[in-house]
């Protein structure tokens, strides 16, 4: 299969699985998930989904076995909202990046407060 073609179904997979995570799943922990990335394997067997959550107080690692194991409803759902024969099996990581991006807003807040000068 074709780069483009490829990348056409990483973003399909992106949006539908969005959607299906946020009105089909009954975790209320689900709710604050948003995902961030998908890396489909060149076979398309394989997806690594990458997300984060914007609820402070979350479990991470609790959370993220929690996708885990619902990786195969959501991979069902998929395959119903991809009209596809086959979908890939998921796989849900933490993606540290908006932590981090936030980590770096506070500090720079912080440096400025320090300085005297308005944020």
């Amino acid at each position: 299969m074709t780069s483009r073609r490829i990348d056409h179904l990483t973003e399909k997979i992106h949006q539908k699985l969005s959607a299906i995570i946020q009105r089909e799943a009954n975790d209320p922990r689900f709710t604050w998930v948003t995902i961030t990335g998908v890396k489909l394997a060149n076979d398309q067997s394989f997806a690594t989904v990458t997300y984060t959550c914007f609820k402070p107080t979350t479990d991470i690692d609790s959370l993220t076995a929690s996708l885990n194991r619902a990786a195969g409803f959501f991979s069902h759902a998929l395959g119903r909202s991809l009209n596809s024969r086959s979908t890939p099996k998921l796989r849900f990581d933490y993606d540290p990046g908006f932590d981090y991006a936030q980590e770096m807003d506070e500090l720079l807040a912080n440096l400025h407060d320090a300085e005297g000068q308005p944020t």
